[in-house]
């Protein structure tokens, strides 16, 4: 696996199609290999979540080219016959999902477990480090799920059961991961079929924004609902047009439509700054 942690080290939006065939090429020989690159993939997404649609798009890209296997499945019923499943990329990726998904359930849990031993400043400490942790996590997974659903690897089903799942909760957290999922996906999710599930949705954000609004504090939460009841309101455009990283080359192009540059040149070389007759480099 340190061939393919080399690979996705390097990824970038520019060498992407060159590192997917690399990856491709890696001899798997085993599901824990499959799913230690799923893990891989994660890690990285999650860490950089400003990359997650380019880490969604190589998922895509590599999904049907791996190999897949099949492993027994656990905990038969005594006497009944072992039976196998079948475990692919695209398969580790749903199970993947979802244990990540669950994890935001688990906070007591995992800072409990931590805390052994420690005094009570020390735990106050030690939870809300853990606590911003791992809500970074949490809302990375949100976000690269909903990256994921955009490149048509997970289905609507998922991500409706994802949306119902965080409606339940009236956790601060768990609603701002909501308003996050809704600006990546709600534009697709909200199609005529689905109009009623959209509908009862947002009834019950506005909802929770109004309950956020009569909670000390609870200000931030409130207009982070509000600005998303308006994305849909305003036919999913948003105010401040939101971009991923961008290449090179689309940083070149930029410069020269607002004449800061005169040309465009081939990638590595320098552009002329129109303004002062300097190279940019």
């Amino acid at each position: 696996m340190k061939f393919a942690r080399s690979i996705l080290n390097k990824l970038t939006l520019t060498n992407f199609k060159k590192l997917a065939a690399d990856l491709v090429n890696i001899d798997f020989r085993d599901p824990e290999e499959l799913k230690g690159l799923v893990g891989i993939i994660f890690d990285k997404a999650l860490e950089e979540g400003h990359f997650c649609q380019m880490y969604a798009g190589f998922c895509n890209e590599i999904k049907d080219k791996l190999p897949e296997f099949s492993e027994e499945e656990a905990d038969p019923l005594p006497g009944e016959e072992v039976k196998k499943k079948k475990v692919s990329f695209k398969r580790c990726l749903l199970n993947k999902c979802q244990e990540e998904f669950e994890r935001a359930d688990r906070y007591d849990e995992l800072t409990d477990a931590e805390n052994t031993g420690l005094s009570e400043e020390e735990k106050a400490n030690k939870t809300r480090r853990v606590r911003i942790r791992m809500l970074a996590r949490v809302t990375g997974n949100i976000k690269f799920i909903g990256e994921l659903f955009a490149q048509k690897i997970l289905n609507e089903k998922i991500m409706h059961e994802c949306v119902k799942r965080l409606l339940g909760s009236k956790d601060e957290d768990t609603i701002e991961c909501l308003c996050k999922l809704m600006f990546t996906i709600g534009k697709l999710l909200d199609r005529e079929e689905a109009r009623h599930y959209m509908d009862y949705y947002f009834d019950q954000m506005k909802q929770m924004a109004n309950e956020m609004g009569k909670r000390p504090g609870g200000n931030r939460l409130k207009f982070m609902l509000i600005d998303t009841l308006e994305l849909r309101k305003n036919d999913w455009k948003p105010r401040r047009e939101t971009t991923g990283p961008k290449t090179i080359g689309e940083i070149r192009e930029e410069a020269v439509k607002e004449g800061l540059v005169t040309s465009i040149m081939p990638p590595g070389g320098p552009m002329r700054d129109a303004r002062a007759g300097t190279c940019l480099s």
